[in-house]
């Protein structure tokens, strides 16, 4: 039985056929089947977990297997009805092909299980022919004599001929290569772009409301549309206002809406904005916003009319936001109306009964009005909160003079990085916008991001119009975008990893943060096929990623001076725990006794006694002198994972370095069954239990000894005389 040690350092393939094998049961037809069918049949698996086990059981049969049985059994029986239901509803032709598919895989699975079979019988033959073998009579009296004199010396006087307190390393890398493409980790990154701008001074707002602010002109690259001819009109948008009760806009979402245009209109940024308050009396406040634009009347009253569809850069495209904006402060922040203005044209919204329907109607009047330069929306509100969210989302947007994007750790024409100092609250910027995240715009710890690029218009998030808050879902879609895109060099990715090296250190579960997330995503999707530059980078000498390992072994590294990072990073070249110290040891060693030693020692002997069949054709010299350990499947360690493993191959990249061996198992079972296991255990070389490299590795393998032993009288007789030796053990 192999058993894949806890940290997976040996993994083998699921079953696959093996073609131009020849079996007395119709080898033709396993000739056609194909590996892909193969992996796919359920009778495959079930078969090969009853042959596989070898000529003799290695575990019993656990209640998860039986668990895990009963529910194949069930699986395939909604399979079954499945195709009964297909049947009657598909088109006929769909109909026909699907009969035609299942008849090839019946007829497929019936040649496999005949495959099966065979396989199966002649492992039951080989275990007959062994047990003869080894119940046969002995050699003559006097040469029967001299063999168990000679063979009872060797083991007497013999040794292991290693260390049997210290059982190999496996696992462990040779020093790693240059590979075409490697490029260093970075040892520095950090900019200075927008490292001279101004502070900005936002004051706060007066006890009796007053409020004014104009942002520099700073970077505001100012739009203007051509002047359209139009006459005056009263008209209904078409939004009722028991609509905009399924839109649940706080007074932050009203202000960021608000905002939004004047944002788009400067160029993407609120550089050249003003914002100013004023006391109304009874308790209410005038609200006036100027932006240096100008636009067209339609973009302000007719629904879907806008000018940024086309542009991945901003947030609207159909001149929904501006239009709920309104309905919201009309409805829940004590507007009377709303004035929208720009160019030659000024629009004044309010809501209206309708005759249309007994429900008020987002409702407007268009006029034409002197020409100026620039654009503004007008109102009054009696609500204190909604004023504080429109200062505050001043700084929830790009500006020349926003310390967000002062000097971030990374920053190309997609994104940009910016780490806080420990304990500091940060946020996410798109499209120059801030965003929400886990329900608070200073929600994301520790780290600014900024994304350039709508992701809603390249089809990366789906935030719909109301734009709700991000989670770390959203993070995760982030990093697979940015780890795919082909437009982002791999310099740039490996600065950007640099930048987060905070998030690095491997964490338990249940300790990782949002950025953790980030970060193990990106890795994760950075070696797709879909990404053309993939990235492998040369780490210092003590990176190493985390593969399974003890809390004692990881600690052990770190206070040697080892960051122990993300299992992710060896996507991209860092190696692993494994590498530099290989596998972790599978079992404690049990010290055999003096009678152990022997069975042992004559085990060892029996496998040298079948060299002349095995070696070389199916095993090294080193292979077939075999490095056999002791464990004890029921201490403490060993109960809750071996409790059912006689025996454990110890397989390192192919090649077999020996084999665990229950003490127990040792003690009371037969020469010829522990003679079959170490057989079976040296096979393992070739694959797991559950391959069909490693049935047909055994099946040789015992036919060759088999062969050797009844061609070879010799053979038989030492045999037969170790056999003799371990009985009187």
């Amino acid at each position: 039985m192999y058993i894949t040690p806890i940290n997976n350092s040996v993994k083998f393939s699921a079953q696959k056929p093996i073609k131009n094998r020849k079996y007395n049961t119709e080898p033709q037809k396993e000739d056609m089947i194909s590996k892909k069918k193969v992996s796919g049949m359920v009778i495959a698996t079930a078969l090969a977990a009853a042959t596989l086990g070898g000529v003799i059981v290695h575990h019993r049969a656990s209640k998860a297997e039986e668990l895990l049985l009963k529910s194949h059994k069930e699986d395939i029986a909604r399979f079954r009805k499945s195709l009964e239901e297909a049947y009657n509803s598909l088109p006929y032709a769909e109909n026909i092909t699907l009969k035609k598919q299942v008849a090839n895989l019946t007829s497929d699975n019936e040649v496999l299980n005949k495959t099966n079979k065979a396989l199966r019988k002649t492992i039951e033959e080989t275990k007959a022919k062994f047990t003869d073998i080894f119940e046969g009579d002995l050699a003559p009296k006097d040469v029967r004599e001299k063999i168990l004199e000679r063979l009872r010396k060797t083991i007497n006087e013999g040794d292991y001929g290693y260390d049997i307190t210290t059982p190999p390393i496996t696992g462990k890398k040779g020093p790693s290569l240059p590979i075409a493409g490697e490029i260093p980790l970075p040892t520095h990154v950090g900019t200075t772009n927008r490292a001279g701008m101004l502070d900005l001074h936002i004051p706060q707002i007066g006890s009796d409301g007053r409020f004014s602010l104009e942002l520099p002109m700073g970077e505001a690259k100012i739009s203007t549309m051509p002047s359209k001819n139009f006459k005056s009109r009263r008209g209904e948008i078409g939004i009722s206002e028991e609509y905009s009760e399924s839109v649940r806009w706080n007074s932050d979402k009203v202000a960021r809406d608000i905002m939004q245009n004047f944002y788009d209109g400067h160029g993407q940024t609120l550089d050249g904005v003003k914002m100013a308050f004023t006391p109304a009396g009874n308790g209410r406040y005038r609200v006036r916003i100027d932006g240096k634009s100008t636009y067209t009347p339609d973009k302000a009253v007719i629904l879907g009319a806008s000018g940024k569809r086309g542009d991945t850069n901003s947030a609207g495209g159909y001149g929904e936001g501006l239009k709920m904006a309104v309905i919201k402060l009309l409805k829940d922040y004590g507007a009377g109306d709303v004035k929208v203005a720009s160019d030659n044209w000024q629009s004044v919204f309010n809501l209206a009964k309708s005759d249309l329907c007994d429900e008020r109607l987002l409702s407007y009047s268009l006029d034409r009005v002197e020409p100026f330069k620039g654009n503004f929306v007008e109102f009054e509100t009696d609500s204190m909160e909604l004023l504080q969210s429109l200062r505050k989302t001043v700084n929830r947007f790009y500006h020349s003079s926003n310390p967000d994007f002062r000097c971030p750790d990374f920053e190309n024409s997609l994104m940009g990085i910016k780490v806080l100092p420990e304990g500091q609250k940060g946020g996410i910027y798109i499209a120059g916008q801030r965003f929400e995240f886990d329900g608070n715009f200073d929600g994301l710890d520790g780290v600014t991001m900024f994304i350039k690029p709508n992701l809603n218009k390249i089809s990366v998030l789906d935030q719909s119009r109301d734009r709700i808050s991000l989670n770390e879902s959203n993070l995760g879609s982030i990093a697979m975008w940015l780890a795919r895109n082909n437009d982002m060099p791999a310099n740039d990715k490996a600065k950007l990893l640099k930048s987060l090296e905070r998030y690095w250190d491997h964490k338990n579960y249940g300790q990782e943060g949002p950025i953790d997330s980030f970060v193990e995503n990106f890795l994760r999707y950075i070696d797709q096929r879909d990404v053309v530059k993939k990235l492998h980078i040369k780490f210092p000498e003590k990176y190493v990623a985390y593969s399974g390992a003890s809390p004692e072994i990881v600690n052990g590294l770190k206070m040697n001076g080892y960051k122990v990072c993300k299992p992710q990073f060896s996507n991209i070249g860092m190696p692993t725990i494994r590498d530099i110290m290989g596998d972790a040891r599978a079992h404690d060693v049990v010290i055999p006794n003096d009678t152990q030693k022997k069975k042992i020692l004559i085990l060892k002997e029996a496998l040298r006694k079948l060299s002349p069949s095995l070696k070389d054709k199916h095993f090294t010299a080193d292979e077939l002198d075999a490095h056999i350990y002791m464990f004890d499947r029921t201490s403490s360690r060993d109960s809750r994972l071996h409790s059912n493993a006689l025996a454990e191959a110890i397989v390192d990249r192919g090649v077999s370095k020996g084999f665990w061996i229950d003490q127990g198992y040792l003690d009371r079972a037969s020469f010829n069954d522990v003679l079959e296991t170490a057989l079976h255990e040296l096979s393992h070389k070739a694959g797991g239990d559950e391959s069909a490299e490693f049935s047909y590795k055994l099946t040789d393998v015992n036919r060759d000894a088999i062969g050797q032993l009844l061609d070879d009288i010799k053979s038989r007789n030492e045999i037969q005389a170790l056999a003799s030796l371990w009985s009187s053990l």
